[in-house]
């Protein structure tokens, strides 16, 4: 046999014997954590629970436990341990209206009114993003800039629209 296929195979059983922490370890789908997040805030089936679709959650031998911290937010949870956590914003039915391109709809025209629930959207750096919900303060249009008051803290936090209708938080 040669040398670099004793290394091979060697290596191949090294694998083969390691712990199941060391590898490839299934991940947790994330329609489940949709779901979850929308019964947990009783929303219907044509509400958005928030989740990005690259997201990459140890998979959970239990049920996942999810309740609503606001009528926009809901708390799931892995209850394994160690587990995970996750804070999912959902935009009701009546928010997830498609939002028009600047082109389609004017430069003038305003996608987001006083009141509505809104999806503040933070970047930490190093890809972290994070994503709550809230309720608009006033008016705007994409890149204009607005007051969203958090529904889970309730403080006021200045961003700018994006042209998926999310808000970006600005420093």
């Amino acid at each position: 046999m040669p040398r670099l296929s004793r290394t091979l195979a060697c290596l191949l059983l090294l694998l083969a014997c390691a712990p199941p922490g060391a590898r490839a370890q299934a991940l947790q789908p994330v329609q489940a954590i949709r779901e979850a997040a929308l019964a947990a805030v009783q929303a219907d089936a044509s509400s958005q629970a928030m989740v990005a679709p690259g997201l990459r959650l140890a998979a959970c031998t239990q049920p996942l436990v999810a309740a609503a911290n606001s009528p926009t937010v809901a708390d799931v949870r892995c209850p394994d341990t160690p587990g995970w956590r996750l804070f999912v914003p959902v935009r009701p039915a009546s928010a997830s209206r498609p939002v028009a391109a600047p082109e389609e709809t004017g430069v003038s025209a305003v996608i987001i009114k006083r009141g509505d629930p809104v999806v503040l959207r933070a970047s930490l750096g190093g890809g972290t993003e994070v994503r709550m919900g809230g309720r608009a303060l006033g008016q705007a249009r994409i890149g204009g800039t607005l007051n969203v008051e958090n529904d889970s803290s309730h403080r006021i936090i200045r961003g700018r629209v994006a042209a998926d209708g999310t808000v970006e938080v600005v420093n």
